[in-house]
């Protein structure tokens, strides 16, 4: 997946990035970036079919749980959504502490602990940058952030899941092997490279997603990102509509934008399912600009 990118000690400084963040400590919220990126009431992935009531009927076989699907346009349900009640503290390396820094879903501690020491095994000395952030911590950031594209809307970004990582890359190679093996333990790539115009968001080598080891190696084998999959199939997924945020920030029209995009310098914004997206095309070594093949502006190489 990973391509272009001369990320080394790159993904480090800038894994403060759209999906990235500060980490967010239980006590205190995050001070930045998207990392704090699923519940209980109002769950955002409802229950599984109940069993079949008597013994004489064959049951069906329970239908996929459907996940978070947030995107530019997309937020989460509802869009303050906060998985409090399932979230617990672990160190940097994914191990439970009552005095860790990060939060994150209960269910991935074991498979995040997992990862990371099967990175250490080859020699890949990541380690957890961010995880969960709140809804009014994603506020907090997008205010702080400067970068067009840097942070994601509050309400859009999957780090309030509870299931997103960000982690600290250190080397290409460390690079590489997360995205190669990041799958064996149920993670996917949210922003792999070169999909920004399908994700709504800027590359990302640091940030991962929970979904499950089945859909997780569905996606290795047909290369479809999260986004891609959710828009064949969108049944797997819900959101909401954004109505309901508290915030101004997490809306943003079009306005005169259209599809096919346009460039201010080397930042690129295009309407996305009727929502403004913007990325720094400098940001991973790119400029913006048309594509030879059609009229529509993305991130080009910068030669």
């Amino acid at each position: 997946m990973v391509r272009r990118f001369t990320w080394t000690s790159c993904a480090v400084v800038t894994s403060l990035v759209a999906g990235c963040g500060p980490r967010a400590t239980p006590s205190a919220p995050v001070e930045e970036q998207r990392s704090p990126v699923p519940a209980d009431a109002a769950p955002m992935t409802p229950d599984l079919d109940a069993p079949a009531e008597s013994s004489s009927v064959e049951a069906s076989p329970p239908r996929q749980e459907r996940l978070p699907w947030v995107n530019p346009a997309r937020c989460a349900l509802p869009c303050t959504y906060d998985p409090q009640a399932r979230l617990v503290s672990v160190d940097n390396n994914g191990v439970l502490d009552p005095a860790g820094g990060h939060l994150v879903d209960q269910s991935i501690q074991e498979p995040l602990g997992a990862l990371v020491r099967a990175a250490h095994t080859a020699g890949h000395k990541l380690r957890i940058e961010s995880a969960f952030r709140s809804y009014d911590d994603q506020v907090r950031l997008y205010r702080q952030i400067k970068q067009v594209g840097r942070a994601a809307r509050p309400g859009h970004s999957e780090h309030q899941l509870g299931t997103a990582i960000d982690f600290r890359l250190p080397t290409s190679a460390s690079i590489a092997w997360l995205a190669q093996n990041a799958p064996d333990h149920g993670f996917v790539l949210s922003y792999p490279d070169g999909k920004q115009r399908i994700t709504g968001y800027r590359p990302e080598p640091w940030h991962v997603r929970h979904v499950g080891p089945q859909l997780a190696n569905e996606l290795r084998t047909s290369g479809l990102t999260l986004e891609e999959l959710f828009r064949a199939r969108p049944a797997l997924g819900e959101s909401g509509s954004c109505e309901d945020c508290p915030q101004p920030a997490s809306r943003r029209a079009c306005g005169t934008i259209k599809a096919a995009g346009t460039c201010d310098g080397t930042v690129l914004h295009w309407c996305y399912d009727d929502a403004l997206a913007s990325v720094d095309c400098a940001a991973f070594n790119q400029r913006c600009g048309r594509t030879r093949s059609s009229d529509v502006f993305d991130c080009i190489d910068a030669r």
